[in-house]
């Protein structure tokens, strides 16, 4: 009884399936009479059924069938499914239940030059019936032709596919051996795009393995990290990472930035980004920085790179009395003798003392050489021996006071400086 009943649900499912025109009457057809290979089959011709609201929908549907017809006929990979749907009427309170069987297939086919040349030019014949449903009032037109496709063409179109599939199966082993030794961002956003465009045509375990590639790709550029290299004045380099390794990215970047500093360049190295800029209108008391900005994998990777534009910056001034000391005397005369002075650096910046030069008033100045690196911020001794002749026209108790000039050069940028003293208070010991 079991089974009686599920012969006639099966019969009852297939036959709500069938297509609703085969049960209407044309009101118009293209000819007087059906062709005779309307309702039947021939070898080399693909005979099918388009149907629309008009003609020319109809044949675009039936295009869409032959498409079909062929990519049936020579995909390799077909993955089926079949879905048991169960439904329940009502009739007069009596509860009829039907079970449909739905079974749809995916066909794997390649893209296939051939497939693109289908036309309605090509078919060898057609007719077409209007059906006007009274009821609904609605027309529909049902398109049949006959078009040619021999078994030639299908062994061509097989090949052809074999092909393409080969070539896409490399490329996904090509990526996924690839990823490891990618070098730039760019590369890992098309390696993505590449397996997103192969996991839609793969329906086997090669969809998994793309699938597999996309989450790992994904992952890695969602990871990105801005990591800075050197900050200075003027430039900044900085490099994008991921993990342990290095990446490239011709990418431009969105920049935010103090409203002093004028970026005038960027520049890429390998996985080294530079940029330069200028900043003369900056203050040494703000937090001046730039702040750079990509975007991968629909997330932001930034970093903000503060400078202090006193890195290159030196400058000195004298501090205290600059003291004498003879250390060879002949008579009236110090033949050699020691100076000592206190300069203070403002900042960290490292300078060069080349030389000083020291005035008295109505005497000849006296130059004495000095040639001394010194680092950093703060107060630094300065000693050095003299050995141009004076007398006690030069004593302190004569001249109090000198005036002067210290060369000193920025070791940073090379550049000479001067440092002018007035009125500097002296001390000597003759």
């Amino acid at each position: 009884m079991k089974l009686k009943k599920l012969t006639f649900l099966l019969f009852l499912s297939v036959l709500f399936s069938l297509p609703s025109f085969a049960q209407e009457k044309p009101v118009e057809t293209s000819h007087k009479k059906e062709p005779k290979w309307l309702h039947g089959t021939e070898v080399d011709y693909i005979i099918t059924t388009g149907r629309g609201e008009s003609i020319d929908k109809a044949k675009e549907d039936v295009l869409k069938s032959i498409q079909d017809e062929i990519v049936n006929s020579v995909a390799i990979y077909v993955r089926s499914k079949t879905e048991m749907n169960i439904e329940n009427t009502n009739n007069n309170g009596i509860i009829n239940t039907i079970e449909k069987m739905k079974n749809t297939s995916t066909v794997q086919t390649a893209d296939i030059p051939s497939l693109k040349g289908i036309s309605l030019n090509k078919v060898s014949d057609f007719y077409w019936e209007k059906f006007y449903d009274k009821k609904t009032k609605v027309t529909t037109v049902a398109y049949h032709v006959k078009y040619p496709y021999t078994e030639e063409e299908r062994e061509q179109l097989i090949r052809e596919f074999k092909k393409k599939d080969d070539e896409l199966t490399q490329q996904l082993t090509d990526i996924l051996d690839g990823i490891e030794d990618a070098e730039s961002i760019e590369t890992l956003e098309e390696y993505k795009k590449q397996l997103e465009y192969l996991a839609e045509y793969f329906i086997d375990q090669r969809k998994e393995k793309a699938d597999l590639g996309i989450i790992k790709l994904k992952d890695m550029l969602a990871s990105v990290e801005l990591v800075p290299i050197s900050t200075t004045p003027g430039e900044i380099q900085y490099t994008l990472k991921i993990g342990e390794n290095f990446y490239a990215c011709a990418d431009k970047p969105k920049y935010e930035k103090t409203d002093c500093v004028i970026i005038t360049s960027k520049e890429s190295s390998g996985h080294v980004q530079t940029i330069k800029f200028s900043y003369d209108d900056c203050s040494e008391d703000e937090k001046n920085f730039i702040k750079v900005i990509y975007k991968f994998a629909n997330k932001k990777v930034e970093n903000s790179f503060y400078f202090d534009m006193t890195t290159e910056i030196a400058e000195i001034f004298l501090k205290d009395d600059i003291i004498f000391k003879a250390l060879k005397r002949e008579a009236t005369e110090i033949k050699k003798y020691s100076v000592a002075f206190n300069v203070v650096s403002k900042y960290e910046t490292a300078f060069e003392i080349e030389k000083i030069v020291m005035e008295w008033t109505g005497l000849p100045s006296v130059t004495i050489d000095v040639n001394k690196k010194y680092n950093g911020k703060g107060s630094h001794a300065i000693s050095v021996e003299g050995d141009v002749t004076l007398d006690n026209r030069y004593s302190s108790k004569n001249k109090s006071n000198i005036s002067g000039v210290i060369y000193y050069k920025n070791a940073a940028t090379g550049e000479v400086k001067r440092h002018k003293f007035f009125s500097q208070k002296i001390n000597t010991d003759w």
